[in-house]
């Protein structure tokens, strides 16, 4: 018998977004990978049905009830595996399949928020993907429905039963919490803080190569620039001498570019973080993201260390309030979210890290760059690049971490931008964090936002006359702040 649940406030928005364009992709996710080996097709079958009945939010759809969202617990047709045969395809044409794949439209009334589909070249030449909408999914959760299915189709393949014990935790006491704190004294306390953080500042709008449209359509793409490990080491060292994260550290350099590249003072950027806290969540699929909104406040004198110092000052307390949903702070502030998206922040950033000790999450993390194919659970599996998020907002800045390096993500909205204008500014916030890591100490108002040959054509010099070291930095100011 199928049975109501109530959503959380960031699955309520969710709902609210897909009503708006439910063709839209901007908020679909998901994870793939390339296996290599042969697969049992039919075992493959079982275990996505067993991983389906492990996780209530895999056989769960949303529907209107009494005039509210509501999940609904079974989904009139449950999410089944999927083969599509692409024989003969070259590379490019089976990643677009798959990306294909991704992007297509969720029935979250009939069919849920979840498809699994096999794309197969050959008998040992395959794709597996697991799609989402995020109104029942994370990026953690994708992981665990793909690490289930993985292992029981190895334990089904070998003669045994999928294996998948019953998971401890639950979405429902998730929610449940939630609203206990929005209805709390506590709950008080955290939207007095969120309000005095927002209240007078305005969302950081980098300037658009066309007219912001009322519909915001979801479509986007995604320009990809990596610091290579003399860089990071610099950005460390400069970070540990400022007493801060690393993460902290880019947060405020990336501020400051955005304070010479718009001309803004007094801006708000948003964060995606986690919100499973507790430990009986671990095992939980469902949508586990809040959006933590940083001020930045720049005048003519402040320093690169300043502004990491802020950013750092304001995470740990945004950190402290992760449980304050900001879909309510977005309504509650008095800036209703429509589909153009929110409000509050047009922008964010975000870190994610990649000392992962399962190997299947590492090969996940680390598919964008590609890597070395492993054996797991009886498989023998390839990363699977694999671009998502696209277009929810005008600028998604994603910085995966590994070991020495970072790869930065800018995914942007191309109905606002050129493809030209994305790579000159990632190009800048490499510049940016170059000069930040040299001297933290250095005013943010200083940063260059061209180099010499840009500077010699916009001045009418030649490329050859122009001194990168002639102390012209006055005039090199004027204009830039001109552009």
């Amino acid at each position: 018998m199928p049975t109501h649940h109530q959503l959380s406030h960031a699955q309520q928005a969710l709902w609210f977004l897909h009503e708006l364009a439910p063709a839209s992709s901007a908020y679909h996710t998901g994870v793939a990978l390339a296996v290599r080996s042969a697969l049992d097709t039919a075992a493959l079958a079982e275990a996505v049905a067993a991983t389906v009945r492990r996780h209530p939010m895999a056989d769960s759809a949303f529907i209107r009830h009494e005039g509210h969202p509501v999940r609904l617990h079974a989904a009139p047709v449950p999410p089944g595996l999927e083969v599509r045969e692409v024989p003969g395809a070259d590379d490019a044409e089976l990643h677009r399949a798959v990306r294909d794949a991704l992007n297509e439209p969720f029935d979250l009334e009939t069919r849920g928020a979840f498809r699994f589909v096999l794309l197969r070249r050959t008998p040992t030449d395959a794709v597996l993907l697991v799609a989402g909408h995020h109104i029942g999914t994370d990026a953690t959760s994708n992981w665990l429905l793909l690490r289930d299915v993985v292992h029981a189709h190895g334990r089904i393949a070998a003669g045994d039963s999928a294996g998948l014990a019953p998971v401890p935790g639950d979405y429902d006491a998730y929610v449940a919490k939630e609203a206990k704190l929005l209805a709390s004294s506590r709950g008080d306390r955290l939207a007095a803080q969120w309000h005095a953080r927002c209240d007078g500042a305005v969302p950081a709008e980098i300037p658009t190569d066309r007219p912001r449209t009322p519909h915001r359509s979801g479509v986007g793409a995604t320009h990809t620039i990596d610091l290579d490990a003399p860089q990071v080491a610099r950005l460390r060292e400069a970070a540990r001498t400022c007493g801060v994260t690393l993460f902290s550290y880019l947060l405020g350099t990336f501020q400051g570019l955005l304070h010479r590249y718009t001309r803004q003072n007094d801006f708000l950027v948003g964060c995606p973080t986690t919100t499973r806290m507790a430990p009986a969540l671990r095992e939980v699929v469902g949508n586990f993201i809040n959006t933590l909104v940083f001020r930045a406040e720049f005048g003519p004198t402040t320093t690169f260390r300043e502004a990491a110092v802020a950013a750092d000052a304001q995470v740990r307390a945004g950190i402290a309030g992760v449980g304050y949903p900001f879909s309510t702070l977005t309504r509650t502030a008095n800036r209703p979210r429509s589909s153009s998206g929110s409000s509050l922040c047009q922008i964010t950033f975000n870190m994610i890290g990649t000392a992962a000790p399962d190997p299947l999450m590492r090969l996940l993390l680390d598919s964008e760059s590609g890597g070395d194919a492993i054996e797991y659970a009886g498989l023998v599996l390839a990363p699977c690049p694999l671009p998502q998020a696209e277009g929810q907002l005008d600028l998604s800045v994603n910085i995966r971490q590994s070991a020495e390096t970072l790869s930065v993500d800018f995914r942007y909205d191309v109905d606002l931008f050129d493809p030209d204008t994305v790579r000159r500014f990632a190009g800048l916030f490499v510049r940016a964090a170059d000069q930040s890591a040299a001297d933290p100490d250095a005013p943010v108002a200083r940063l260059r936002l061209m180099d010499a040959a840009e500077l010699a054509r916009l001045m009418g010099f030649d490329d050859d006359t122009y001194d990168d070291d002639a102390d012209d930095t006055d005039a090199y100011e004027e204009v830039a702040r001109r552009v």
